[in-house]
């Protein structure tokens, strides 16, 4: 069964149904699916050289990567994390989520990674599930460490609120639902608290996995258990998630306002959207219909294709990937704000926060904040523009 997986895995053009679904993770009984080696990553790095086999460096990588963490279905945390005071993670709740969907002997539900998320994030979290070749946008491949929707500035981890907020929420106008119907199950109240946690797990775990990944490529580190460097790789992986709680950034209260006043702040807010100061108007476009000028990849795609000398507009160029998991590149399309489905969320503060923070591994960037002397919107001129916002997804 194991081989099928992966079979499936690597052609990325197998539509399964539920039912298959249910056999593939469920009736396979105590059948164990590995996390992934990290082909594709591999395989974009060494593309210059041309010398080597990706597969052999992903391999040696995932093994050195699993000895510290553990399989699918028993993770673990290496001691030298817990020594070097650098990691945080809840393993219980971790556990949790680890595994084949069923219960324990103390009656306590296990496997909710494969219960509600497997089918497309996949069991490594490469975003590289049974459906993901279906959606569009394409799952988000966890290993990268890069997260779209949080409150923390760019080059920092999401809050494990953050992650909270998303598995809650969903993310509207994608295949992402919402679990909040979880918290109102006196069963299943903590799961999301869970999911958070193992999504954390696996990101830690996938971002070691590629650090490893381009120190053998690019310096020829020699992997084994005892290399000091490689464990120094994992540490600085690790402290940065944990320095991500302390590095949220605050967003001040919502100003409150007439139906006048709001209306004023929304002309304002439209002359600041068009204005060079923020750019708005490259990709959204005049009217916010997401129809600018500027159309780009996401960082996920430009891993595999952009920084490895690949144009993912030539088929001929990128189908040489298909093989490592590469799916077809697509444009990372800004938002259509007639829609009215803002992704990271559509309170006042939500949208403020993608203004000033930007959106992590897409093209859009942070607006120019005027704070301590710089440049830029003072935070009555931002919620102009989140007002503006706001009215033409009302009109559409």
């Amino acid at each position: 069964m194991v081989s099928i997986f992966h079979s499936l895995k690597i052609t990325g053009r197998f539509a399964p149904g539920p039912a298959l679904l249910l056999v593939l993770f469920i009736g396979c009984g105590k059948t164990e699916f590995p996390f992934q080696p990290n082909e594709l990553y591999t395989a974009g790095l060494m593309r210059e050289s041309g010398e080597g086999e990706p597969r052999l460096i992903a391999a040696e990588a995932s093994s050195m990567v699993a000895k510290w963490f553990g399989t699918s279905d028993s993770p673990s945390i290496p001691d030298f994390l817990l020594e070097a005071g650098v990691s945080d993670l809840d393993m219980e709740k971790v556990l949790r989520c680890a595994g084949p969907v069923g219960r324990a002997e103390d009656e306590i539900e296990r496997g909710l990674f494969r219960k509600h998320c497997v089918s497309c994030h996949g069991i490594t979290g490469d975003g590289y599930g049974l459906a993901a070749s279906l959606l569009a946008p394409y799952p988000r491949d966890f290993r990268r460490g890069t997260f779209k929707f949080k409150s923390t500035p760019s080059g920092y981890k999401p809050t494990r609120e953050d992650l909270i907020h998303t598995l809650t929420h969903g993310i509207p106008g994608t295949a992402m639902p919402s679990f909040a119907a979880l918290e109102e199950s006196r069963e299943f109240a903590h799961d999301i608290e869970n999911l958070a946690e193992y999504v954390r797990y696996l990101a830690i775990r996938g971002e070691i996995e590629r650090k490893l990944i381009a120190k053998v490529v690019r310096e020829g580190l020699n992997l084994s258990e005892e290399n000091a460097e490689a464990q120094q790789i994992a540490i600085a992986v690790a402290r940065r998630w944990q320095e991500s709680e302390s590095a949220k950034v605050s967003v001040p209260s919502p100003p409150t306002m007439t139906e006048s006043e709001l209306a004023e702040s929304i002309q304002r807010g439209k002359e600041w959207y068009a204005s060079e100061l923020t750019a708005c108007v490259k990709c959204h476009g005049p009217d916010g219909l997401g129809n600018g000028l500027s159309q780009d990849y996401d960082e996920w795609t430009k891993d595999w294709t952009v920084l490895a000398g690949i144009d993912p507009k030539h088929p001929k160029d990128w189908k040489e990937m298909k093989r490592f998991g590469g799916l077809k590149p697509v444009i990372d399309r800004p938002r259509n704000f007639a829609w009215h489905a803002y992704r990271g969320g559509d309170d006042r503060e939500d949208l403020f926060r993608r203004l000033v923070l930007g959106i992590e591994g897409t093209p859009m960037p942070p607006i120019a904040r005027a704070q301590g002397g710089n440049p830029g919107l003072t935070d009555a001129q931002i919620w102009d523009v989140v007002h503006y916002v706001l009215s033409l997804g009302r009109k559409g």
